[in-house]
């Protein structure tokens, strides 16, 4: 079978399971709502770090102002597709790379799709940095492969986009520079200062960099553990990469590193200084303000028992195989380097307590090194491992502080560095086994690899096409074409509507940016971000406060959950400006886990909502469905259906017409008041306005969990022309 086949099949797959699952995906905490605006309000009005907070860099806001001016809209619509883009394409760098060196279908395939697997967390991500971060180091690791022979190609490459990455997110930038620089130095053809010398520092700068970057939380165990096994790591790589380094790199190409660094980080700050940022700010927003950041969040790393030693035993073993190297001790790493593959790959492919991501820092960020120990033989795959190698270790570090989907964006490279290391060690053990079986077994292995792969991402691709054809449109602007189970689609609409009736400023807790750009309510300043009782300065909450006290009609949403979630954490929340909101906000509705908040005192129309009540025993009819709408023109509506939410699914329990239902609307003001006498009507009916719909029948059910219930008035082609969800 020509290698195109299973590549091209697989890429096809992976296209069909991204988009399904980015665009069936929503999460509660909502930061791709807090990029998504801020990136939409610094392209209106600049002034990043001083005018619009972030605590990204300016090359990320310019590269995405730049997409903007050619089309791409700050929308959650956009940002997906721009993820999209990336999540693809660090899959298809990273199986480029392994191709280049193998020329093995299977080695490509399980690359490409163990890389699309482990990047997963991207459905939860759109629009955030990491899209940017996974892309360029991909395109990264694909670069000193594919130029390992051409230094000054890869000096400029190197100098590009490390420049974007320290100006998108300053420590992957510093960590992607320092890979970079570990093994150019390794591979120098100058000999000032001393080999020896020069690859001693190597192994102390990697060995110490997790400690220097962690030093202010060591008073928590998880992070002693994470320098201690990063820098074992390291120490391992670098004795590694060191044992097989040839002379590639020479000192007439870093002027060319240097320039192309320089002309990157020189035309991101101009562009940035001239759109309102001063040299203060964007000192505070590139350096300071990210050094701050680990005490104001961090999240754990959960390290799996026997991680340390593991970190100890393989450094260890890394400087015997360095000292006294043998034919027998090639041999047991390339069994290590099997082993854990084949670890990796069961992992990969079952549902296991141990996932891709846990396997990767807690037991392969030690192996690192048994994938760039020269096995001999190999010496024209020996840069581009030591090259992908040496990136990794400290891309790892991007776990810290806040150890989510960033473990995933700093781990993904191990993937592409074990398919070569393994087609590597294949060679070196293939020749133990029987001559009549060998070829046998090579394919056979291969042919499971391709199809094992290409199943796991078939079952993802269509489990995205079964969220996509069984969820409902979220229906709101910029987000049309995202999918997500009927219960949450008419939650975020409700309160879209309700805010956009209601609210001349919006503010939300945690900050959940999104309902800015579905309403065009404004916050109260430019100054937003989603944990901003830590994140922003107490002078800029004040100035937030100032702004609600004097805007009575300012609305507050509230996500329960994730606000509960933050406290049972310890974050502290509890700022001067949350403690005013709770002193002079409270609930007007509650919809699932959301709540909102309108000054005390203050009375609305909870538009979009419904609520039953049950007469005394004998009245005729029993039951009073109350439905508050606001409609332009609701016209020709032919019926009333009654909706259960469960789980993930809608049940559709029975459905009200003429025969057996009477109805009234009444006008309703703002504050949800009758503002005229109600007037009967009959299906099909038709109205405008602000309004209560009153459905007066004998036919409800009991007992019915009103909070995860609703009502869709449709035509009589069964359209749905509006929807109300029951209030608990």
């Amino acid at each position: 079978m020509p290698a195109w086949i299973p590549i091209a099949v697989l890429a096809t797959l992976l296209v069909v399971a991204a988009g399904s699952l980015l665009f069936s995906t929503f999460m509660l905490y909502d930061d791709e709502g807090y990029v998504l605006f801020s990136l939409k309000t610094f392209a209106e009005g600049g002034g990043l770090y001083e005018r619009v907070y972030s605590q990204y860099g300016p090359f990320f806001f310019l590269f995405n102002q730049v997409l903007h001016f050619g089309g791409l809209d700050f929308t959650n619509i956009g940002g997906r597709l721009l993820t999209l883009f990336c999540w693809l394409a660090a899959a298809g760098f990273s199986a480029a790379a392994v191709f280049r060196v193998t020329r093995s279908a299977a080695a490509t395939v399980f690359t490409m799709g163990g890389v699309f697997l482990h990047l997963w967390p991207m459905i939860s991500e759109p629009s955030h940095p990491g899209g940017l971060i996974v892309f360029a180091t991909a395109a990264m690791g694909w670069c000193g492969v594919h130029w390992s022979a051409q230094p000054r190609k890869l000096a400029v490459a190197s100098g590009l986009i490390g420049g974007a990455l320290l100006l998108t997110k300053i420590n992957v930038g510093v960590f992607l520079i320092a890979g970079v620089g570990a093994w150019w130095l390794l591979h120098a053809t100058f000999s000032f200062p001393s080999t020896r010398v020069r690859n001693s520092l190597i192994v102390v700068a990697l060995t110490l960099l997790p400690a220097a970057l962690m030093r202010s939380q060591f008073h928590q165990s998880w992070v002693v553990i994470f320098a201690l096994v990063a820098g074992a790591a390291g120490a391992g790589t670098a004795l590694a990469a060191a044992r097989g380094a040839t002379p590639i790199t020479r000192w007439v190409d870093l002027p060319w590193f240097a320039g192309a660094f320089c002309a990157i980080v020189g035309l991101t700050c101009a562009g940035v200084l001239a759109q309102g940022t001063s040299w203060h700010g964007l000192l505070d927003g590139v350096v300071l303000g990210p050094l701050r950041h680990p005490q104001a969040y961090t999240a754990y790393v959960r390290w799996r028992d026997g991680t340390l030693w593991l970190a100890f035993g393989s450094l260890a073993f890394a400087v015997w195989a360095v000292t006294r190297p043998s034919l027998t001790t090639l041999r047991v790493v390339a069994v290590g380097r099997l082993i854990v593959v084949g670890v990796f790959y069961v992992v990969l492919s079952l549902t296991l307590p141990l996932n891709t991501h846990a396997f990767a820092m807690s037991f392969a960020l030690s192996s690192i090194w048994w994938f760039v120990f020269p096995l001999g033989g190999d010496q024209a795959s020996q840069p581009a491992r030591a090259w992908l190698a040496l990136l990794l270790v400290p891309q790892a570090l991007h776990a810290f502080p806040v150890a989510g989907s960033q473990i995933s964006w700093g781990t993904f490279l191990w993937i592409p560095l074990a398919a070569i290391g393994v087609s590597d060690a294949t060679r070196l053990l293939a020749p133990l086994a029987a001559p009549r079986y060998r070829q046998r077994l090579v394919t056979s292995f291969a042919a499971m690899l391709i199809l094992t792969l290409i199943a796991n991402c078939g079952y993802y691709a269509w489990l995205g096409v079964k969220r996509i054809r069984t969820s409902d449109s979220l229906g709101l602007p910029g987000a049309s074409l995202i999918r997500v189970p009927e219960s949450f689609s008419t939650t975020l609409r409700v309160l879209a509507q309700n805010a956009s009736a209601h609210a001349d400023l919006l503010f939300s807790l945690p900050g959940l940016h999104s309902f800015h750009l579905w309403t065009d309510v404004p916050p109260p300043t430019t100054m937003n971000a989603t944990h901003w009782f830590t994140l922003l300065p107490l002078k800029e909450q004040e100035a937030i406060r100032t702004r609600l006290e004097a805007a009575p009609r300012a609305c507050l949403i509230v996500q329960r959950n994730v606000y509960d979630f933050l406290v049972r954490s310890g974050i502290a929340t509890e700022s001067p400006l949350t403690v005013w909101l709770k002193a002079n906000y409270e609930p007007a509705f509650t919809i699932e886990t959301y709540e909102f908040w309108v000054r005390k005192g203050r009375a609305i129309a909870k538009l979009g909502t419904a609520t039953v009540r049950e007469g005394e025993a004998g009245t005729q009819p029993r039951y009073q469905v109350s439905v508050v709408l606001a409609a332009t023109a609701l016209t020709n509506v032919a019926s009333i259906d009654l909706i259960r939410f469960d789980g993930d699914t809608t049940v559709k329990i029975r459905s009200w017409d003429a025969k057996d239902t009477a109805l009234t609307i009444t006008p309703l003001n703002s504050a949800g008041q009758a503002a005229g006498a109600p007037r009967p009507v009959t299906f099909p009916f038709s109205a405008s306005g602000l309004m209560r719909i009153d459905l007066f029948t004998d036919q409800f059910p009991t007992p019915f969990p009103v909070g995860f219930g609703a009502l869709d008035l449709r035509d009589a082609d069964g359209q749905r022309l509006a929807e109300a969800r029951f209030l608990p």
